[in-house]
């Protein structure tokens, strides 16, 4: 039986100076010292794997980079992305994150894309920080309208928006958010035009949504569709946030079946399937809907603020001992 012969350390270093530090490709070192290129990048495995080749991430300062890895880790998240927030300035934390939320979507958007938006002042934040660009992306909304708010932060109004700056498409959700029965909402459905927008919003490849906190200053009580009398019975059922407009509880699970049928929305089961949902919440008080939220496993992507991302982690640990 022939001996496996192991390579020696010095061979190692140079393969690795060779890559590492004078940027050679694997096939240059290859050819360079007369070895295949599946060879060259075991070699560089084992420089790692024996540390002669150690690879550190130094972060800026500012950065909050623990905190992303610690939520990514926890909640499985693909990514976490964390901006500097204050609770002094609630407008400032949501800018912040309306930039970061709209730099992500530039990354990752090639074009033609279909994108579902929920609603809210966050998402407006990110609607208006978005660079125009010939994406040619086609926008739904994935909830209907918001009561009596004003229409720049309804679903409609940020669909049509994000559209025009990919110089896009919309499909418009004629329909409020929350209706007074199941029957008005079977009647809903039965409109050729809402069932089309119901149905894209369900097929769509990124969804960008908020978060909302169930709390007496709730856009859910602003906008009419609940009273704080309503709110709080929600909590008491366990509700901790609503996304798109459906109430959950800590472990993401729907709550108030009634309820729930009568909402003009996606459901969550949808979101699940949605290959990239991007999450834009921020605030300390929305710590728990924030929780609620992941593990419920209805985010991929969040965009969230150092302050809310210390709650959810705190409060993670806390629900979990």
């Amino acid at each position: 039986m022939r001996r496996r012969v192991e390579p020696d350390r010095e061979l190692l270093a140079k393969v690795a100076d060779l890559y590492y530090l004078r940027e050679m490709t694997q096939q240059e070192i290859a050819e360079r010292l007369g070895l295949s290129r599946p060879a060259v990048s075991r070699l560089l495995q084992r420089a790692r794997a024996e540390g002669i080749v150690r690879i550190e991430v130094h972060p800026p300062e500012a950065s909050h980079y623990a905190v992303e890895r610690a939520l990514e880790e926890t909640f499985g998240l693909r990514e976490a992305i964390v901006v500097s927030g204050t609770s002094e300035s609630p407008t400032l934390t949501a800018r912040a994150l309306g930039r970061a939320a709209a730099r992500y979507l530039d990354r990752i958007l090639k074009g033609k894309e279909r994108i579902g938006i929920s609603w809210g002042t966050t998402l407006q934040e990110v609607v208006r920080h978005v660079r125009q660009r010939p994406l040619r992306t086609t926008v739904v909304p994935l909830v209907g309208g918001a009561g009596q708010l004003s229409p720049h932060i309804h679903a409609n109004d940020l669909a049509r928006r994000l559209a025009e700056a990919h110089g896009g498409h919309v499909h418009l959700l004629h329909a409020p958010a929350v209706v007074a029965s199941p029957e008005v909402l079977d009647a809903l459905r039965s409109d050729s035009r809402i069932r089309e927008a119901l149905e894209l919003a369900r097929h769509v490849d990124v969804a960008l949504v908020g978060i909302g906190a169930l709390i007496p200053s709730s856009t859910l009580v602003q906008s009419g569709y609940f009273s704080p009398a309503e709110l709080a019975a929600l909590r008491a059922q366990g509700a901790v946030g609503d996304l798109c407009t459906r109430p959950y509880d800590l472990f993401g699970t729907p709550v108030d079946p009634s309820l729930q049928r009568r909402i003009v929305a996606v459901e969550f089961e949808d979101l699940r399937r949605i290959p990239t949902v991007v999450a834009v919440a921020g605030g300390i008080e929305k710590a728990e809907a924030i929780l609620g939220a992941l593990r419920g496993r209805l985010v991929d992507v969040l965009v969230t603020d150092h302050l809310a991302a210390r709650s959810v982690l705190r409060v993670q640990k806390e629900v979990t001992r």
